[in-house]
């Protein structure tokens, strides 16, 4: 009752479509492009009364219509009125030899009038999909063409939503099939989703909160600092350059011989370092690696600029410069994990919060016994990891 009442709806407009067009257009009533939509309408209306017999009847009357100007069905309303009729082998032959040129040749050509043809179908097969893929499994077609009209039917009724299980299932076809007559076309509608390799790059910045421990805790005020870490990952192992950058205050008078670097002078602190991490635990939302290795510390006063005064000369003995032992245990929050597929990064790449731990055991007490200690620091960074492509 349903398919009835739509179809004297769809009529009643049809017929008030076609006068409005008849009154307006300057063709002739026989005419190619007239013949196409008149026999159009006569295909949807057997569609809208599942009459098998006339969609097979009027699919031939529009196959015989098209020539090299003009297009009668476009081709997966033709595809899938072929699923409606169990015509897979007409369906298999066709898609076989429908390569790039042949889309791009049959989109050159006139197109058919504006009408509700494709809707239609696409409706009516989505609703019987069920039966159709229940269809195909019984239908006399040997395994590999059982594969491909059910991959084929998923694609025209839009149902790869997934493409990256998408992308999957057809490299499993090409993989069983390699020889298949079909992997042009499966090859053409393959998304292309990059592949992670074992190795990635990554990078990271953010605030660097200091304590210092020993001597030195006396002679200088908490650290605030700009830590950054640029490294390179390769199956669990990292290799990492990091650098911090501050300038804590003098906490009391720093005596070097006669000369005296006053309470409260602000200072120019900056630590860099080679480390070498391997992953312990890797989870898809976290990752945790203890990391060792040295590094170079630079303790000075800060260069003045051009509008400020110049340091007096004996600053310069102010400048300590040592080498050091570093260690840290450093955890990944993943916070973003996509693949970035406009920007040509691989699945498994991720943006998070980096927490690190560390310790520098600073070596400036040999330069002078007041600065002789070490310093613990926790560091709360943005990170960006991402994989290489294969």
């Amino acid at each position: 009752m349903k398919r009835i009442y739509i179809l004297l709806v769809f009529n009643f407009l049809s017929v008030f479509s076609f006068a409005q067009t008849d009154s307006l257009t300057t063709e002739k009533p026989d005419s190619t492009p007239n013949k196409i939509a008149i026999s159009r309408r006569a295909l949807l209306t057997s569609i809208l009364t599942n009459e098998s017999a006339g969609i097979g009847l009027w699919m031939d009357s529009l196959a015989r219509l098209e020539n090299e100007k003009y297009v009668g069905l476009i081709w997966d309303e033709r595809w899938m009125l072929y699923y409606w009729t169990a015509s897979y082998g007409t369906l298999l032959a066709e898609v076989s030899q429908f390569d790039p040129n042949q889309r791009s040749l049959e989109a050159w050509k006139i197109q058919p009038k504006p009408d509700s043809l494709f809707e239609w179908v696409d409706y009516s097969l989505y609703e019987s999909r069920f039966d159709l893929f229940s269809n195909i499994q019984s239908a006399l077609l040997n395994t590999e063409e059982k594969a491909f009209t059910t991959l084929l039917l998923e694609y025209l009724l839009r149902l790869n939503t997934d493409e990256e299980i998408w992308a999957e299932r057809l490299e499993s076809f090409e993989s069983h099939f390699p020889s298949s007559h079909f992997l042009g076309f499966v090859q053409s509608i393959k998304p292309s989703i990059l592949k992670p390799s074992n190795k990635a790059f990554g990078l990271s910045g953010g605030l660097q909160v200091g304590n210092w421990r020993g001597e030195i805790e006396r002679y200088l005020k908490t650290p605030y600092m700009f830590n950054l870490d640029v490294y390179y990952w390769k199956k669990r192992w990292n290799f990492l350059f990091e650098g911090s950058f501050g300038g804590p205050e003098i906490a009391r008078d720093l005596v070097v011989g006669s000369f005296v670097w006053p309470k409260d002078d602000p200072t120019n602190f900056f630590t860099f370092g080679l480390n070498l991490g391997y992953d312990i635990v890797n989870k898809p939302k976290l990752r945790i690696f203890p990391s060792i290795g040295g590094g170079l510390g630079i303790l000075k006063p800060p260069t003045p600029d051009e509008s400020e005064a110049p340091l007096p000369e004996y600053y310069g003995n102010f400048n300590f410069t040592e080498f050091h032992l570093s260690a840290a245990l450093t955890t990944d929050i993943k916070l973003f994990r996509k693949n970035y597929r406009n920007l040509n990064i691989p699945k498994g790449s991720y943006q998070g919060i980096r927490l690190k731990f560390g310790w520098n055991g600073l070596n400036f007490g040999k330069k002078n016994p007041s600065l002789q200690g070490e310093m613990i620091y926790l560091a709360v960074n943005y990170n960006l990891f991402s994989f290489r492509s294969k």
